[in-house]
């Protein structure tokens, strides 16, 4: 069973609440609302509040910056949820968010008002990381600590999840849909505000469910009517039936009984739009209804016209093809019309599609063997079609028949090309950039042509072997001794190149040109440059992007480039590229060409390179490279450049006297300046020295503000600070840092320790018992070994031999010498 939480608003003073819950959520708050708790987060007892105005504020600015991120601004889909989210949280009547978890609290023994209470500081830890992301405006910021808990790989994810709908999902329907709520009085219905002041005397026999434009019917000394849910009265009851109102068109309507037979009415003006004198009347589709006389039934629209006027036994139908049907008994077939009445013929179910501007094409079915084509006016276009290509995007069609190809323009009704002989005609990925584009082969060979249009974009030629779509609206063509580029979008055809690809960035690059020794790119701007040198690392680093032949030709033209240049072909690379070289081959354990490769970064000046270059020649554990003196004098050049980690690399070897004399106060220095630089290992390695106290006086507090410096920027030290805690008595932020131990390596001794004493917790022997257990599956712990064989042997709650027997023999196998 899933165990919620759940939010209310309230007024704190009058102890006024709004009549329905906001929301409900399984056991967390959801990542894209915790900004709507920044205001004033408290608890008491076992709930929790917060302040709406600002609360509102915030998730305002936390949605403008993931609309910022993943550019959804002016985009309905996003507006439209998102708006009406907004809408209803700044609509709500009063100030405070009121948050009860019980159901959540009920999963652990700790009392809830305790839990209430740390649950508090996670939402401000929470908290302070969303505003440190607002501030920066850097999503990623979020990264670690939300969305990797979250499960989903980015916040777009989670918007564009349909339950959650950007957001708007996570709130209880009733609550923001709804104004009123209906109340009883004496057996008789009325209706009440948000605030629960009656808006509508309780005078109704019944009321119905309120439609989404906010109508309802109601039914009043046995006659009905409808009403608003301002409690106004929208038609009066006077009917001797009725059905729920309808929206069509944007106004709504209502099917009514009077004088014993049905009708239709606008329900805004109460006038007849359908006269009462049908037997049988039933919505059917989009302002189309079956209505029924003496003589069948009929369809006809809201204003009595007759859409279908041949008579059915039984009633339409409508299909999911745009199409109206009825059913003959005794036949498989269906007779079929469209929306406005046009007969299109009888035939199976699904094997009739609709392609556009009024066009169907029909399947192969067991009645039919070949495809036919039905024109808007129902009569056919053509049949005894082999093959048929038909897009969502296209206006235009093209189909086989006979061994032949036909070309057909259904914006203009005619066929194209229909003096040509059009031997096949190929389609790739492209439709989704371009419409009405087909690759034609004839008998004087292939070109590309906009049937649209009517004309051809690359005329029919015996030298165009193959036209391919190369990147959304450009084709490249292949010739005998090359190949050129036709983009649609410019209507520019290209100069001839050797070989012509997509390109390697897709950010940036629509296609990659070769020709002779040289590279090309075609920008985004639709302009060519040449690649220097200088760049084809950087090319070379994204090859992965091609396929195929593709990136067999990028391959083959990269080590002719390198050939071409020669031993040293590498310097010419990019610094980003350079380096990236060369961790590979110290990755792949190809040492010497990772030294030479950060050597030539390391004479650029480049202070990345000079740490990664450091970092090797101060190894010992790689003797063949190891040069002391040289590494520091690089770290201290890269020091020197604010490379936070050859700052704190210094620090190290100051702090334990490697290549220099063991100088404490010099390694603190290098330390801080790392540290002032933002680097998260320095920062603990400041909290370490106070920390341990073995080579300055052991500071806790110290420590701890070192720590929770580098915990801001994502390095973790929460055994240590779990000790700090431990060692102040600081029970409540112990449980605290405990919680985010999720591996368990170390907090368990601790849970065991509290639970054992009654530290910050109520003092459970038999948790203790528990806990020292499991801690030692992690550890040698001595002290939980001598509580367990305490308990095990002493206590006569707890006394077991066979289990006193066991820890003894533990102790004895892991050289513990209790």
């Amino acid at each position: 069973m899933a165990h919620r939480i759940y939010l209310y608003n309230s007024d704190l003073k009058t102890k006024e609440q709004y009549p329905h819950y906001l929301g409900e959520w399984s056991y967390e708050i959801p990542p894209l609302l915790i900004p709507l708790f920044s205001g004033n987060p408290r608890s008491k007892g076992k709930l929790m509040y917060f302040d709406k105005e600002e609360g509102v504020s915030k998730l305002r600015l936390f949605y403008q910056l993931l609309a910022d991120h993943h550019e959804l601004h002016h985009k309905k889909f996003y507006e439209e949820p998102v708006g009406k989210m907004f809408e209803f949280l700044e609509s709500l009547p009063y100030d405070t968010f009121v948050m009860d978890a019980w159901d959540v609290f009920n999963m652990n023994e700790e009392s809830h008002t305790s839990q209430a209470k740390e649950w508090i500081e996670e939402i401000r830890e929470s908290i302070q990381l969303y505003q440190r992301s607002i501030e920066s405006g850097d999503v990623n910021i979020l990264q670690e600590e939300i969305l990797k808990r979250s499960g989903y790989g980015s916040f777009l994810e989670m918007l564009e999840t349909d339950w959650i709908n950007y957001g708007l999902g996570y709130w209880n329907d009733a609550a923001y849909k709804d104004t009123t709520e209906t109340f009883e009085e004496n057996g008789l219905f009325g209706l009440k505000d948000s605030k629960g002041n009656s808006i509508l005397a309780a005078v109704y026999d019944e009321i119905f469910i309120f439609s989404d434009e906010g109508t309802a019917l109601v039914q009043k000394n046995g006659l009905f009517g409808y009403i608003r849910n301002d409690g106004s009265i929208a038609v009066e009851c006077m009917y001797q039936d009725a059905f729920d109102a309808l929206s069509i068109h944007d106004r709504e309507y209502g099917i009514v009984q009077s004088d014993n037979h049905l009708g239709i009415i606008d329900i805004n003006t109460g006038e007849w739009t359908v006269p009462n004198e049908y037997d049988q009347l039933e919505f059917l589709y989009d302002g189309l209804f079956n209505a029924k006389k003496t003589d069948g039934f009929r369809v006809i629209d809201v204003h009595n016209r007759e859409i279908i006027a041949d008579r059915s036994e039984t009633t339409f139908d409508f299909d999911y093809h745009e199409l109206i049907f009825r059913k003959q008994p005794g036949s498989s077939k269906r007779v079929y019309y469209t929306l406005t009445g046009i007969y299109l013929g009888e035939f199976p179910e699904d094997t009739l599609t609709q392609i556009t501007n009024g066009y169907y094409w029909v399947s192969p079915n067991k009645f039919q063997k070949k495809i036919s084509i039905i024109q808007p006016d129902g009569c056919l276009l053509a049949s005894e079609i082999d093959k048929i290509i038909v897009l969502d995007n296209y206006t235009s069609l093209a189909y086989l028949k006979d061994r032949k190809w036909k070309i057909y323009d259904m914006v203009s009704s005619g066929f194209r090309l229909d003096d040509e002989v059009l031997d096949q005609v190929h389609m790739g990925w492209y439709p989704q950039f371009m419409k009405n584009v087909f690759v034609i082969s004839g008998p004087d060979g292939t070109g590309l042509y906009d049937a649209g249009e009517g004309f051809w974009l690359i005329p029919l030629s015996a030298g165009n072997l193959k036209i391919e779509a190369c990147n959304q609206e450009i084709f490249r063509i292949s010739v005998r001794d090359g190949m050129f580029y036709y983009d649609q979008k410019t209507d520019t055809k290209s100069l001839k190149y050797d070989y012509i690809c997509e390109g390697l960035d897709y950010e940036t690059q629509l296609l990659c040109l070769f020709r002779n020794e040289d590279m090309f790119i075609l920008d985004k701007m639709r302009k060519v440059h040449e690649v220097s040198d200088f760049q084809m690392g950087m090319m070379y680093g994204k090859k992965h992007n091609l396929r195929g032949k593709d990136q067999a030709y990028f391959l083959n033209f990269y080590t002719l480039w390198k050939n071409r240049k020669g031993e040293g072909y590498e310097a010419y690379f990019d610094d980003e590229t350079l380096m990236s070289a060369a961790a590979a081959c110290f990755k792949e354990g190809k040492t010497g060409d990772a030294v030479r490769l950060y050597s030539l970064g390391a004479d650029r000046d480049n202070a990345d390179m000079m740490l990664e270059l450091s970092f090797i020649l101060t190894d010992p554990g790689i003797p063949k490279f190891y040069d002391l003196q040289k590494g520091l004098s690089l770290y201290e050049k890269a020091a020197q450049k604010d490379q936070s980690y050859a700052w704190n690399n210094l620090g190290y070897h100051y702090q334990n006297g490697i290549g220099y004399p063991k100088n404490v106060k010099k390694a603190l220095k290098c330390y801080q300046k790392a540290a002032d630089l933002g680097n998260a290992t320095a920062m603990g390695n400041l909290g370490d020295l106070y920390f341990y106290g073995e080579l300055l006086l052991k500071d806790y507090d110290r420590a701890l503000e070192y720590y929770k410096q580098a915990e801001k920027k994502y390095s973790f030290n929460g055994q240590n600070i779990s000790e700090i805690y431990y060692q102040k008595g600081a029970y409540a932020d112990l449980h605290r840092y405990l919680k985010k131990d999720r591996d368990e390596p170390y907090s368990l001794i601790y849970y065991g320790i509290m639970y054992d004493h009654g530290y910050g917790v109520k003092q459970n022997t038999k948790k203790a018992m528990g806990y020292y257990e499991k801690a030692l599956d992690h550890s040698t712990y001595y002290y939980a070994l001598e509580r367990l064989l305490y308990y095990y042997k002493d206590d006569p709650s707890f006394a077991d031999p066979e289990k006193w027997e066991y820890w003894r023999a533990f102790a004895k196998d892991n050289d513990m010498d209790i």
